[in-house]
């Protein structure tokens, strides 16, 4: 039996806004086991991206327990947080999230630099991580030189730098045509065949949603199946 790599239990996210109380998250319970490649799906304002950030260590729930490789986050000081993040989760966002002073390459390298790897090291690892997602031509090129959808081969480029356990990915092709989503989902596919890691996608896209191994759909902040 394949480990579990996150598991939810009776969580719950209430924000409070002007003295109004959303509940974005009503006693999740879940569990994602290692090598998975999960969609999780929904409408707009469903809590999916709630529910991604939390088992990211983005965000604390309001109640309920979240585990990470069976490490309990809420006993986890700031430290050990971000130590798991920078190492055991890569993040993809819609927005990308790109340093447009930097090129594809020092976009990738950054999370090496900050895990203590040297910049010689760091830059021939991001090229070869490049390299892998189709982009050895595009190495040298600024965020703004790129298309969205290499923009975002490039996120998700960035994602393995540190050899993660799991790529968490919250609406990766949201801010892309029909064509380049498609073949960002291809590249995630192919990532998952290839090296087995975990890989959840937080889209509202069905027929990208099918391509994953399994479904979990939400509605108001609950699993509905």
């Amino acid at each position: 039996m394949k480990e579990k790599i996150f598991e939810l239990r009776d969580v719950w996210k209430t924000y409070f806004m002007k003295g109004i109380e959303t509940n974005a998250l009503r006693g999740v319970d879940m569990e994602i086991k290692k090598g998975e490649y999960v969609a999780i799906l929904g409408p707009s304002g469903c809590g999916k991206s709630t529910l991604m950030h939390v088992m990211g260590c983005l965000d604390t729930p309001t109640k309920g327990r979240v585990f990470v490789e069976e490490r309990e986050i809420s006993k986890l000081d700031d430290d050990e947080l971000a130590k798991i993040r920078r190492e055991k989760i890569g993040f993809v966002f819609q927005a990308y999230n790109l340093i447009p002073s930097l090129t594809a390459a020092e976009n990738v390298a950054l999370p090496m630099r900050f895990s203590g790897h040297g910049r010689s090291e760091s830059q021939k690892k991001a090229k070869e991580i490049l390299k892998k997602t189709g982009l050895e031509k595009r190495m040298d090129h600024k965020p703004n030189e790129l298309s969205g959808g290499e923009q975002q081969r490039v996120a998700i480029a960035r994602s393995l730098a540190n050899n993660p356990e799991a790529i968490l990915a919250d609406e990766p092709t949201g801010n892309l045509d029909t064509e380049a989503g498609r073949e960002i989902f291809e590249l995630l596919e192919d990532l998952h065949k290839k090296t087995g890691k975990t890989i959840v996608v937080v889209t509202h896209d069905i027929n990208l949603a099918k391509r994953a191994h399994r479904e979990i759909r939400m509605i108001d902040g609950k699993i509905d199946k």
